[in-house]
């Protein structure tokens, strides 16, 4: 396997000393004249690269300078890697979804997938299936929004509302991710005791959003848009931070950027400081033997500690020295540590990392 990272834009042309076979890009979906005078120079490296396309609607990353790229700009993440494949699913029919997705998982004998969710999708149900009741583990990726009706890509074709999944064999590159978030539980569990997807009607028998603001005080506008009020959740055995998109005080609901199930339990979360957080990338990255990885991080961090994302990012880039490419993202899929299951998450920087094995 070979591996590199850069970052594309009109003036410069794409210095690589390998031929890649497989390429992710990374782009902001509403400036798709520069994503298909990427896409037209990468089949000039190489006619027969799979290229797939995601929309950082908010923006993408790169552990090259300036590490959050603008819109004139593409992150890409270029691999020579043999034994992979690319599956474009519809998502509208969950059994057939689930059956077609398990048929490709089990084309190598151990597989791993990075894929990629539109953002109206039940993600954590399609997760529980994969993994609880197929034994599916290394799942990773992101969940993409759409902007002019663009939201991934594939070979030149675009999508709003499509999985893609790339299939990669472990015998040849294996891949194993982090979570990292800096959000702090605190005080007494409650427990939904009525949703429907992403509303939360009812927590502990009585109206969501009155029992919530008893405890934190008025849900501000201005707070939602800087995604200051996360809480941690409680789904199976796995805890995952969950953001407010929005309140309504007519139904006393709350709706979440992820679907939020009965009987899960709650805690109201609070921020570490940010020496602190340096200190826990730091912590989470030591011992880490990686070839590359990808970056998916929620757009709430970027909305919550804003400049202070960039030098997160360029943490990680100082600290592993390796290539990386990512995007912002409205839900996170990964693991808390390498020994579990992944889930989806929000306000979460997930890394999953991956190495060559041969």
């Amino acid at each position: 396997m070979k591996v590199t990272s850069k970052i594309y834009n009109y003036s410069d042309n794409l210095e690589i000393d390998f031929v890649p076979n497989l390429a992710f890009l990374f782009f902001e979906g509403d400036n798709k004249k520069i994503m298909d005078a990427c896409y037209k120079e990468l089949l000039n490296i190489n006619p027969n690269m799979e290229i797939v396309g995601v929309n950082g609607k908010r923006g993408n990353l790169n552990n090259n300078i300036p590490f959050i790229v603008t819109k004139e700009q593409i992150s890409l993440m270029l691999f020579e890697v043999d034994d992979f494949f690319v599956k474009v699913f519809d998502v509208n029919d969950f059994q057939i979804l689930r059956n077609d997705f398990v048929k490709n998982y089990n084309s190598f004998e151990k597989s791993a997938a990075i894929l990629f969710f539109p953002f109206e999708y039940d993600t954590n149900h399609f997760l529980d299936y994969i993994q609880d009741e197929k034994n599916m583990y290394n799942i990773y990726g992101g969940v993409y929004t759409t902007s002019d009706n663009i939201g991934c890509f594939y070979n030149g074709e675009y999508y709003s509302d499509k999985l893609i999944s790339v299939f990669f064999n472990q015998e040849k590159i294996e891949f194993f991710s982090k979570a990292i978030h800096g959000w702090k539980p605190i005080g007494i569990s409650f427990k939904v005791t009525k949703s429907h997807k992403n509303i939360v009607y009812e927590i502990d028998n009585q109206p969501a959003l009155k029992l919530i603001e008893e405890h934190i005080g008025v849900i501000k506008q201005e707070n939602i848009d800087n995604f200051l009020h996360p809480f941690c959740v409680r789904h199976k055995d796995e805890i995952s931070l969950a953001s407010i998109k929005s309140v309504n005080r007519e139904d006393n609901s709350i709706e979440f950027f992820k679907y939020i199930y009965d009987n899960e339990e709650i805690k109201i979360s609070i921020p570490i400081n940010q020496h602190n957080m340096m200190n826990l990338i730091e912590k989470e990255l030591q011992d880490i033997d990686c070839d590359g990885l990808f970056m998916f991080s929620c757009v709430g961090r970027y909305a919550y500690y804003k400049d202070l994302l960039e030098f997160e990012v360029s943490k990680v880039s100082e600290y592993l020295n390796v290539s990386f490419a990512g995007f912002l993202t409205f839900g996170e899929i990964g693991s808390n540590t390498i020994k579990t299951k992944s889930i989806l998450q929000n306000q979460t920087m997930n890394l999953i990392f991956f190495r060559n094995k041969i």
